[in-house]
């Protein structure tokens, strides 16, 4: 089923599952802490519509079975105590988004609710399982030497740069500052790029980490300033700041970093049976009735 007659049948779909119960009925309990059928729904509806061709009711059973055992881990939380401030949930927008404006571009009310959970679970995980992820001297040592080369820091160069959308206007600005104007004020004042804040700075980056157009830096002598460079992005002007030799590894400036590596991989491990053994001790009820009106 395809096109218009897709889009239909899903649509209808959808209003089954309003129909066959009020919004505010509940389709699971667990502990005394209900998952209403206005969740279900709202879980259901977005995979109904990417996934078309996947029968109903195993949409409905796998969501509900998340649901559920997401349930579970935040009874656990609230029984620790366990919160998420706004804060914190702010700060892991900005580092999964990159930067302000794509944070701001993904941060939806149910994006930073459901981000807030996957916290709340997180931490609580680690709470109940800290005892059990002791890491080994010998096991970062033993990490370390087996994955080396992943720790080989290549050639890193330092930059500032001005994006701007005319041509035009990066022209004019060149001029500027081969007559002696101050980049990084130029920068600050001028530039579309996120980075204007720090006046254009970017952070150290190695060939291939950047888009194409940046690896013309490399070519770049102390303070030189390139020419125009065009790119999907705008006209750019680059201006080397620093170059970094590349680094052998060494363990002891990784050490963190290895132990930190090994503690997300044994938290991994510890967390399907940490998830499997709650599940076994929680009260859970399922409105069976609801749910098979819903297939």
């Amino acid at each position: 089923m395809t096109g218009a007659l897709g889009r239909a049948a899903r649509v209808l779909g959808a209003a089954a599952l309003v129909a066959c119960g009020a919004a505010d009925d509940w389709i699971a309990r667990i502990d005394g802490r209900e998952i209403s059928l206005a969740e279900l729904q709202a879980a259901v509806a977005p995979r109904a519509e990417s996934e078309p061709d996947t029968p109903r009711d195993e949409l409905l059973h796998q969501e509900l079975e998340r649901l559920v055992v997401q349930r579970i881990a935040l009874n656990r939380a609230e029984a620790l105590g366990v919160e998420i401030t706004d804060a914190e949930v702010e700060g892991r927008v900005l580092e999964l988004a990159g930067d302000k404006t794509a944070a701001a571009e993904i941060a939806s009310r149910e994006y930073l609710e459901e981000l807030r959970r996957q916290m709340t679970i997180d931490r609580t995980a680690v709470l109940d399982l800290a005892d059990r992820i002791q890491i080994t001297e010998s096991a970062i040592v033993h990490y370390f030497e087996q994955h080396r080369d992943e720790f080989v820091q290549p050639q890193r160069v330092q930059i500032r740069q001005i994006v701007v959308a005319e041509e035009e206007t990066a022209h004019k600005l060149l001029a500027e500052i081969r007559e002696g104007a101050d980049f990084a004020e130029l920068a600050r004042q001028y530039s579309i790029a996120p980075e204007a804040a720090t006046n254009g700075l970017l952070p150290p980056f190695a060939k291939g980490e950047m888009p194409e157009e940046f690896d013309r830096a490399f070519a770049l002598r102390a303070r030189q300033v390139s020419p125009l460079t065009a790119s999907p992005f705008g006209f750019h002007i680059f201006k080397h700041e620093a170059t970094l030799p590349a680094r052998e590894p060494q363990l002891e400036d990784l050490r963190e970093e290895v132990q930190l590596r090994l503690e997300r991989e044994r938290l991994a491990e510890l967390r399907r049976e940490w998830l499997r053994a709650l599940r076994i001790a929680a009260d859970i009820r399922v409105n069976d009735e609801l749910l098979e009106s819903l297939e």
